[in-house]
């Protein structure tokens, strides 16, 4: 996959995406997204991955009772501080360099805000495959993401199958409080 962008003169123009995002929240479909990531990062040779977890953050009504959640927010973020780093060890190959991060608020929100700040090419996002009612109660966070996000989102479908492939990774990993 590459990027296109549109010249001055209105011609398009391909190029190689250097920036990875791949949200993931250790669901089989996002281990699947991780996979196609991390085979375009080999494929692009140097690319950079950042793997990201959003912690889900209820602001509440009125966020009336915000201050008493934010030591059970720090207390999951540090759990999948420790969960992406396992990940990270199992899954992605010495040859890919990955960024760990870990974020706390509303996921399709904080997707387009990691993906602006680290100024992400592409990002690589899996769906759940939800349909009917449970879509309309539960929302599709795939199709905010691709709203709000400033560069192109390329989804996984949840039903796609991938081969595994497993090697080993040390990381490093970097948290942002948003709450």
């Amino acid at each position: 996959m590459k990027t296109k962008t549109e010249s001055r003169n209105g011609h398009q123009v391909r190029t190689k995406a250097k920036r990875l995002l791949v949200p993931v929240d250790f669901s089989d479909p996002s281990f699947l997204a991780l996979r196609h990531a991390i085979d375009l990062a080999e494929d692009f040779g140097g690319a950079t991955l950042t793997i990201l977890y959003v912690v889900p953050a209820d602001s509440g009504w009125l966020n009336i009772g915000r201050e008493e959640f934010q030591d059970l927010d720090r207390s999951l973020q540090k759990q999948a501080g420790d969960e992406l780093r396992a990940l990270a060890r199992t899954h992605v190959p010495p040859t890919v360099h990955a960024n760990l991060e870990v974020r706390i608020g509303r996921p399709a929100e904080e997707i387009a805000a990691a993906a602006t700040e680290a100024k992400s090419d592409v990002i690589v996002l899996s769906t759940h495959g939800r349909t009917g009612l449970d879509r309309y109660l539960i929302g599709s966070v795939a199709e905010r993401v691709m709203r709000l996000s400033p560069c192109p989102v390329f989804l996984i479908p949840a039903s796609q199958k991938r081969q595994k492939r497993e090697s080993t990774r040390t990381a490093a990993l970097r948290t942002k409080d948003r709450a």
